[in-house]
């Protein structure tokens, strides 16, 4: 017994050093971005501020993303990701020389997310094909479960770390936690790591084409694009009010409580804590199909639902615990479908295909969330009609009631998107080999 569970960490040792420097790393940006979005509201007090932070960020990553697989399968992973760390770290750097001297605006902000998302554009499918490789089959769903769990543990961390940083020593220390954390991840991953090079990729190949075969893998295998579209659907619903006008309806409804919105979102953290540790130590299911539709469906009612009806904060507390349990899984069951399915040798390209398709709707949800919440749904709380008092019995009224309705209607919307997807018979076969 114990000489198995020593060849399994054997097995997964240079992933598990990977994941660690990269969360350290992850929780450091984490508490940058948490401390941004407080000075960009303040500086600017609308939603779209907040919501225009994430569009510059997903912009670049969704346009280039297409492209980025032929390279990721023709390079080195691991030179991959310690460039992408880099550039991060640098426009970190940027942000602490810019705020320390008095000249940093808003649009500094935009451009320099616009360069991380171009980044990333790279490091997300470089790192999902080197864990793919690094790791064995049978551990692919408990590897999820660690990441989920690593996602959650920085939505805890990062806004009570930053808060206490700020409130203590000010924001320049978040900036400087942000690069400590970052030499961490990165020193660990350049001399203590290795992921193994395998190249599908030949060096004289054309990029735009090799970038293509992605994109044709998936229309020829229906069911892994029909479940990238229904991902990218509620990615758009959850970029409207769960992404976007959250910060600002928790801010809005408790005059501006900074400590209420970071209990809310170590809560969400908290929820996927809980729900990662259950993904990783317990047995994988078998229905993965399954359980990414029903957990999709039920994080809605949960979370959107629960949180726009809610009107005080252990409510949102509670909503926004629930409604993250079930992410893990989510997550980890559709991992499992794409790396277990999809052959290695084009792994990389359909890794970059899915990052745009899937993440393309997430800058219109969040430009989308803004608008609607600043020019449709706060106004329409305004009025004092038959339709305003209906609508403020289950949410309340006055500031910040318009975008609590906003997530009644998403969490409503994605529960049924969910039900619709999963009759689908294409995804439905992705449960056979």
């Amino acid at each position: 017994m114990k000489s198995s569970k020593i060849k399994e960490f054997s097995q997964i040792r240079d992933f598990l050093l990977l994941f660690i420097g990269q969360s350290l790393s992850q929780i450091g940006s984490a508490m940058t971005s948490f401390a941004l979005i407080i000075w960009a509201y303040r500086k600017q007090g609308t939603v779209m501020s907040i919501a225009s932070l994430s569009v510059f960020s997903y912009l670049p990553y969704v346009i280039v993303s297409i492209f980025a697989g032929a390279l990721i399968d023709k390079f080195k992973k691991k030179n991959i990701l310690l460039v992408c760390d880099a550039v991060a770290a640098l426009c970190t750097l940027c942000t602490l020389g810019l705020y320390h001297f008095g000249l940093l605006e808003v649009w500094h902000l935009y451009f320099l997310n616009a360069v991380s998302g171009f980044m990333n554009a790279f490091q997300n499918p470089a790192s999902n094909a080197a864990i793919s490789i690094m790791v064995p089959r049978e551990q692919y769903t408990r590897v999820s479960g660690l990441r989920s769990l690593s996602d959650s543990l920085s939505s805890v961390l990062s806004p009570v770390a930053a808060t206490a940083v700020i409130s203590l020593f000010g924001i320049e220390a978040v900036f400087m936690t942000d690069l400590l954390t970052f030499a961490t991840a990165f020193l660990s991953l350049l001399v203590f790591i290795k992921i193994p090079h395998k190249q599908y990729v030949d060096e004289k190949a054309n990029i735009i084409k090799e970038s293509m075969k992605g994109l044709a893998f998936l229309k020829e295998n229906k069911g892994f694009l029909y479940l990238i579209m229904y991902l990218a659907i509620i990615n758009f619903i959850a970029a409207m009010a769960f992404f976007g006008v959250l910060p600002a309806m928790i801010l809005t409804r408790t005059s501006n409580n900074e400590t209420i919105l970071g209990l809310v979102q170590s809560a969400i953290g908290a929820g996927g804590i809980v729900g990662g540790l259950a993904v990783s130590i317990a047995k994988p299911s078998k229905n993965h199909v399954r359980n990414v539709f029903f957990s999709g469906a039920i994080s809605f009612v949960l979370c959107d639902i629960f949180m726009g009806a809610g009107r005080s904060h252990i409510i949102w507390i509670a909503a926004a615990f629930a409604g993250n349990l079930l992410i893990p899984l989510l997550n980890a069951s559709e991992n499992y479908l794409l790396m277990s399915k999809i052959p290695e040798y084009i792994r990389g390209r359909v890794f970059a295909v899915r990052g745009t398709l899937q993440f393309v709707t997430l800058p219109f949800g969040y430009l989308a969330g803004g608008l609607l919440a600043d020019k449709v749904f706060e106004p329409l709380m305004e009025g004092t009609g038959l339709i305003q008092r209906l609508i403020a019995g289950i949410v309340g009224s006055g500031s910040g009631s318009g975008m609590a309705f906003m997530f009644i209607m998403t969490g409503t919307t994605g529960f049924l998107i969910s039900l619709i997807f999963y009759r689908n018979r294409h995804i439905r076969a992705l449960e056979s080999d």
